[in-house]
Parts: C-alpha cells; structure tokens; sequence
C-alpha cells in the first residue's frame, strides 16, 4: 500500500499518480477531533442524526460545516466519533478527482498506528507525537505533552501501516469517485427519465384542460335544460336541489287541483257519490263514482 499523508496545512506528502492504485490517504491527526459519545439504543441511521446535536456544546465550528464520522463502540450505546471540517474533505476530493485516483481508504493517520490493549502505540516526526491509545482513539501532539502525558512505560514506538481489518474509511465531500464520475453511466437515462416525466405533465395538463372545457360545456347546457323546464326560477344556484324543490311544488299544484275539482262534482253533481276520476279521451267524458255515501 502506498501511504500519502495529508498535512495540517493541506499539501500531501507526495503527488498523486494519476489513476494510481493502492492509495491511503493518511489524514493528520490534528484535523480530527475524536469524541465517544453514549446515546439510548438506536441505529446508526438515527446515531447519525443525533449525534451532532450531543456534540454541538463541544464543538467550536458550526455543526453544519463539520462532518461526522461514526463507528459503534464496545461500549454499549457508545459511538466513537471522528469529525473533521468539511472543507477538508472537499480539498482531498478535489485533489483525487484532478489525479482522476480512487483511493483505498481515507483516514486519519493514528488509524495507521497498530492497537495493542492497554498499550500506547506511537510514532514521532519534528516534534510532534502521533499515538494511538485505543480501538478508534488517538491523535497527534506535541512530543513534550506526549511524554508527560504517557511516559514510557507502557508506550512502544511504531510505524505507519496499513491493514484491511481497519473498519474506518472516511467518505469525502461528495464521494470517492466523485460525483460526475459516479453519475456519469445514469446520464442517459436520467435525461430519458426527465424527457418522458415532462411529456407526462404535458399530456395530464391537456387532458385536464380539456375535461374542464367538457364540464363548462355540460354545466351551460344542463342550466339551460332547467331554466325552459321551470322558468320562474330566477337564479340557479344548485340544478340537482332546486329540480326536486320544483317537481315537488308541481306535484304539490297538481293534488290540489285534482282533488279541487273531484269534489266540486261531487259536491254539484253526485251529490250523494263522490267522484274519485276523471278522464277525457275522444271526446268523452268519463267520471268514476264511488258508492252513494249514507
């Protein structure tokens, strides 16, 4: 594996090889804060979500500019955390996409360092410490607050080196490939996608449009129809109430009339009978008389 750290500054320890192979990005210590944090039991999912809140009190940079990277402790409900600015990562991305690279991890360098229980793994360089003093806990200082801090005795100096049973793989701003690159084989059918989305809305919109035009055309026709059936309505305000209201009063009329006139000629006529029907045909008129009342 080819290690190239990523100074405090931002330069790398060397130039990347275009489309070059076996890349960790060792990230220096000292652009990490490391927190473990204890939260009631949930998924990472919602660790994710919470966890920058529990640290915001902590933090000295807004959460919204700062990326957090978590990984399930031993401890139960504790998450160890790793954030870093997101301004970091955006440089890293931009440098891997320039060298066209995809790297194999991207970490901070004391990841590098081997973990041994109850034991202090370290590896010094002008000045500064970097030490790992846990399975996700470590950092860089200086060599002067390393020594008061640990000492040595139960400090072994070390090298950096690389292992696949490191679970840690910080994502950059966008992603390893970058996003041109990783969307790039979906352009066509996300335009494709689009195109018939848009031909969609287009095609629903017209029908639409002309369901309404349809509705108007049969609203004015079925309002005509009802105003030469009952005229003396002035206003139409609702066809289907104001029939029923219509037909009821016609009905209404016509009982009246009917039972009006059955009982004038029962009254004038049978005087001792009471007429029950009436009907004209050809000319004839018939009228149905009910038993001679007593």
């Amino acid at each position: 594996m080819n290690i190239i750290h990523y100074s405090r500054n931002g330069e790398l320890s060397k130039a990347l090889s275009e489309r070059a192979k076996g890349i960790i990005i060792a990230i220096d210590s000292q652009n990490f804060s490391i927190h473990q944090v204890t939260l009631p039991k949930m998924g990472k999912k919602k660790a994710t979500m919470a966890i920058p809140f529990a640290l915001e009190s902590k933090l000295l940079d807004d959460i919204d500019l700062l990326h957090f990277e978590i990984i399930k402790s031993s401890t139960q409900n504790a998450w160890d955390v790793f954030v870093i600015a997101k301004e970091v990562l955006k440089d890293i991305e931009r440098q891997l996409q320039q060298a066209k690279c995809k790297p194999e991890a991207v970490l901070p360098d004391f990841m590098l360092l081997p973990y041994v229980k109850e034991q202090v793994n370290y590896c010094e360089s002008k000045g500064m410490t970097t030490f790992r003093d846990g399975v996700n806990q470590g950092g860089r200082i200086e060599s002067k607050l390393f020594q008061q801090i640990y000492g040595s005795s139960n400090s072994i100096k070390t090298n950096f080196y690389y292992s696949n049973k490191i679970k840690l793989n910080i994502q950059t701003s966008t992603t390893q490939k970058g996003s041109i690159q990783y969307l790039s084989p979906w352009r066509l059918p996300l335009v494709i996608a689009i195109i018939a989305l848009l031909i969609s809305v287009g095609q629903i919109w017209v029908k639409n449009n002309q369901l309404e035009e349809h509705l108007d055309r049969q609203r004015a026709s079925n309002e005509e129809q009802f105003r030469a059936l009952f005229p003396d309505v002035g206003r139409v305000v609702n066809i289907r109430v104001q029939s029923k209201q219509a037909l009821e009063a016609v009905t209404r009329k016509n009982d009246t009339y009917r039972n009006d006139l059955l009982s004038k000629l029962s009254l004038e006529v049978f005087p001792n009978s009471q007429a029950s029907k009436i009907e004209f045909n050809n000319q004839v008129l018939t009228v149905e008389v009910l038993n001679e009342l007593e």
